[in-house]
């Protein structure tokens, strides 16, 4: 060989071994963790942090920024503390389809992380917002995304005051500051908290371990909560699909029907059954009217077709070994009120004796006809679980667009429901749609469409549309043109989140979905954060 060649070969060589260093830099700080023994870093022999580092990097959350070096005196930007953080609470990166920041590229190796971070309102953004994913994280900024963790207030703020440098914390950082100092999260030094300096990773690292161990200690008994969805629009198979990415453990097709002799029409399928039970997910099958009145009324007034369906019902409750009923009765008459009570009443005497649950669907108590028949704290003592149907707000028939769930509307119908209704036995059902509103030159509906969250992300992707952040109801919003104008309420993972804490602070049994077959792939991604997100107690 030439030693012209071989020096060729040699810069070569070296070339390539310089790219994979910078591109193992680039990406070392969201690489797995090492073999079981863990990496030895050459450079936290004299840190303070040096028991929180090994124990972080054994557990995956940090790793050195090259192979055997962690260094401890770097700055840590603001992707890397919320990947960090996010990790730390056992969080996942959701792809979402509307990104909260305009300098946030879905792209970028931190776009899921500052998305599940976003959702639970660690980060706060809207579209207008910019997030500054690469610059450093102070510790002030650090200090308000720990106090939005814990949900604390930070009290009369005495302990701002005791830093000899509590004139430069940001007003916006004065409580987090107290709240983080207070609960032993960040002390500061020498009696200074240095609120605009830059964290480090030495200090992101004790930072987490604290956290870590106060989530541990504040975590909730986990309790196999309810989350529920009933099968609509697909088939079994992409039902089956559906379930394995989502958080369903209760499944709830739609089998069974009233009809006017007092038979029901059972359309119960043998492999969901079995499927169900290789997957270790309970059946309630769905009992529905089809929003038939007359013939709902029919059945409930007339004691020999009441009692008649009542026990088909639990016959195909033994026969085919079901968990449960979920009896949805829609347009049920007013004068119907005291038949349905006594109809839950006695098909829960029946399916008692077979341990099998039985539920029902209720509308928000907005004092109209459509609820006239729920008499709520009966039905709540008769059923083991209500489920509030926490959508239509704006239904299709509705003259006035708007949204189909918007969080203050949502949290005013919880309200008034858990006047009468035990949450512990309360169910909170989310739309997993939308609707499409066409509208005319003074903004009165003239007609809508349901569609599912995949259609409207394909929708707002294909026109390039920029969703809104409405800051009132909580939702994002967009319009456009074609003949006519349109205009949606989004449902995605930040307002269905904002819905489901919702739910989980007011202590719900649990959830259910109309419908998962109306989910985006990013969705299920979201509902399990905020399952984790709650079990550790935040």
């Amino acid at each position: 060989m030439s030693s012209k060649r071989s020096r060729w070969l040699t810069r070569l060589t070296l070339s390539a071994t310089t790219a994979i260093t910078i591109f193992t830099t680039f990406t070392s700080y969201l690489a797995a963790p090492a073999a079981a023994s863990g990496v030895a870093f050459k450079d936290i022999s004299h840190s303070y942090a040096y028991q929180s580092i090994i124990s972080l990097q054994a557990k995956g959350i940090l790793t050195g920024i090259h192979p055997g070096y962690f260094s401890p005196k770097k700055a840590v930007t603001r992707a890397e503390w919320v990947t960090a953080l996010d990790r730390t609470l056992g969080l996942e990166p959701v792809q979402a389809a509307v990104s909260s920041y305009r300098d946030v590229a879905k792209q970028a190796w931190y776009y899921g992380w500052i998305e599940a971070a976003s959702q639970l309102d660690v980060v706060q953004g809207g579209t207008s917002a910019t997030f500054q994913p690469n610059s450093p994280i102070t510790r002030e900024e650090a200090a308000l995304m720990i106090a939005r963790l814990i949900r604390s207030s930070g009290g009369s703020g005495d302990a701002t005051s005791s830093f000899a440098d509590s004139d430069e914390i940001a007003d916006w950082a004065l409580e987090a500051v107290t709240t983080v100092n207070r609960y032993g999260f960040m002390k500061g030094e020498n009696n200074y908290f240095r609120p605009t300096s830059s964290l480090t990773r030495e200090e992101t690292a004790a930072l987490l371990e604290r956290l870590l161990t106060y989530s541990t200690q504040h975590a909730r008994q986990t309790v196999s909560s309810i989350r529920l969805g009933w099968q609509y629009d697909q088939t079994v198979q992409q039902f089956e699909n559906t379930v394995l990415r989502s958080n369903i453990n209760t499944l709830s097709p739609r089998w069974f029907f009233l009809n006017e002799t007092g038979s029901i029409s059972d359309y119960t399928n043998s492999s969901l059954l079995t499927w169900s039970k290789q997957h270790h997910k309970k059946i309630w099958a769905m009992v529905g009217n089809r929003s038939n009145l007359a013939l709902t009324h029919q059945i409930l007034s007339s004691e020999v077709l009441r009692n008649r369906t009542i026990n088909q019902l639990a016959n195909a409750v033994s026969v085919h070994g079901l968990n449960g009923l979920v009896i949805d009765f829609e347009n049920v008459d007013g004068q119907d009120r005291s038949n349905l009570t006594l109809f839950i009443q006695q098909l829960k005497a029946r399916l008692k004796s077979l341990n099998a649950v039985l539920a029902i669907c209720v509308s928000p108590d907005y004092g109209t006809d459509w609820t006239a028949a729920f008499d709520y704290k009966q039905l709540g003592a008769a059923a083991d679980y209500l489920i509030l149907m926490g959508y239509d707000e704006h239904w299709g028939g509705s003259s006035t667009p708007g949204s189909v769930s918007s969080l203050p509307w949502l949290r005013e119908s919880v309200r008034r429901f858990v006047q009468t209704t035990d949450p512990e036995k309360a169910i909170l059902a989310l739309p997993l749609f939308t609707r499409n509103w066409t509208l005319n030159a003074s903004g009165q509906s003239i007609a809508s469409s349901d569609i599912s969250l995949d259609l409207q992300n394909q929708l707002v992707s294909r026109l390039s549309l920029k969703p809104i952040w409405d800051e009132d109801i909580q939702q994002y919003t967009v319009s456009y043109k074609d003949t006519q104008l349109h205009k949606l309420w989004l449902e995605e993972g930040r307002s269905l989140t904002l819905k489901y804490r919702l739910g989980q602070d007011k202590g719900f049994a649990g959830f259910a979905y109309w419908y998962p077959g109306g989910a985006s792939s990013d969705l299920w991604s979201s509902m399990k954060n905020a399952d984790r997100f709650h079990q550790r107690g935040l």
